[in-house]
């Protein structure tokens, strides 16, 4: 029996939250492309991607406003409600959400790895990048996809009221965990391994701190996985979903705006320096403690300065480099550098190594022969 008074509906809050967070990532990405355009940079499979993502996501948000027209937030008890027909179709929107969303975000981590991947940093991180993109497949993608069209009549995945005549894939109940923990781990890698290889690589300090807060921000995707999962489990054992069910629905959407959202900054670090710049403006100019800083080639392989080198040469050279390479296929990733930090690596990430030259005193018949 239903409770005596108005009954609650979460409709609103449903809507207003995943909405705004939709928007703020939409804009977000569009910013990025419309920078990408107006540098004159190639568009790159991970942007490609990434816009891919963002209409499932867009369509996603679409289905969520007739879902919550339907029942989601409220009690499936509420006498608004009508029976069967709004719980059928109900049943439907979530389905589709669900099945367009582990789309979405397996093509948004695609991105991120294909963003990655174009940054060229060591083999081993390529090989822990490759292996992320298995696990995606796998156990983001794959199996949740299959256990949500194993069964016939295919209406039955949907409409609990139609008996299922046979399931060609059961998805076990671990199926759920390991996604959760699939998400946790790919999130991880995608925002640690990128900060521990910057510890390596000669950039500005002002540069590297930019790249780390960008990557930091992942970790808040990573949360949202968490709580899903969570939410996620405890639906599967409810006897009121449409009630049950919102705070479900609140962490997928954001877990997946989010990842949009913070998946499009990157290209972005430059626009952001510039607040660090008035924030922090002492540090604006100071390099790495990395060993090899001084690698520009005004400066000789002591570290002194190289008066053979002239101004109007070394403007040539390095407006050369830039032009060279701003245009090619890895031009997306080398906009994270500003134009100083392009010329003193001509347009590349560089891994410096520090190299100790020794030598001996020898006679002067070892040095001339006998």
């Amino acid at each position: 029996m239903p409770p005596p008074g108005p009954l609650p509906d979460r409709g609103l809050e449903i809507l207003l939250s995943t909405v705004t967070i939709a928007i703020l990532a939409t804009l977000v990405l569009i910013w990025r492309v419309v920078y990408g355009i107006m540098t004159k940079r190639k568009l790159l499979l991970c942007d490609y991607l990434l816009i891919v993502a963002a209409i499932l996501n867009f369509t996603t948000m679409v289905i969520r406003f007739k879902t919550v027209d339907y029942a989601l937030g409220r009690h499936i008890y509420d006498p608004s409600i009508k029976m069967p027909e709004d719980i059928i179709n109900y049943s439907y929107s979530i389905y589709l959400n669900t099945v367009i969303n582990l789309m979405a975000v397996a093509i948004l981590k695609y991105s991120i790895c294909a963003y990655l991947l174009a940054l060229k940093f060591s083999w081993i991180y390529n090989v822990v990048v490759w292996l992320s993109i298995l696990m995606v497949t796998v156990f983001v993608l794959l199996l949740p996809f299959l256990a949500n069209v194993s069964c016939t009549p295919f209406e039955s995945n949907w409409n609990r009221a139609i008996p299922k005549e046979s399931c060609w894939y059961k998805g076990p109940m671990g199926l759920t965990y390991m996604q959760g923990v699939s998400n946790c781990l790919t999130d991880a890698v995608y925002v640690i391994a990128p900060i521990i290889y910057l510890r390596s690589i000669q950039l500005p300090r002002r540069t590297q701190w930019g790249l780390r807060i960008v990557f930091l921000l992942g970790i808040v995707a990573t949360i949202c996985s968490i709580f899903k999962t969570i939410e996620l489990q405890a639906l599967l054992k409810t006897q009121d979903p449409t009630w049950d069910g919102v705070d479900l629905t609140i962490w997928a959407a954001t877990e997946l705006n989010v990842g949009i959202l913070v998946a499009s900054l990157p290209p972005l670090r430059k626009q952001f320096d510039r607040l660090f710049q008035i924030i922090i403006p002492s540090t604006g100019r100071t390099r790495s403690k990395t060993p090899g800083g001084n690698s520009h080639p005004l400066y000789n392989f002591s570290g002194k300065f190289n008066t053979n080198v002239s101004a109007k040469n070394d403007t040539r050279v390095s407006r050369k480099s830039v032009t060279a390479h701003d245009h090619d296929d890895t031009s997306s990733e080398r906009q994270i550098l500003d134009d100083e930090e392009r010329r003193m690596g001509d347009g590349m990430i560089v891994k410096t190594v520090g190299v100790q030259v020794t030598s001996s005193e020898r006679t002067p018949s070892e040095r001339f022969g006998p």
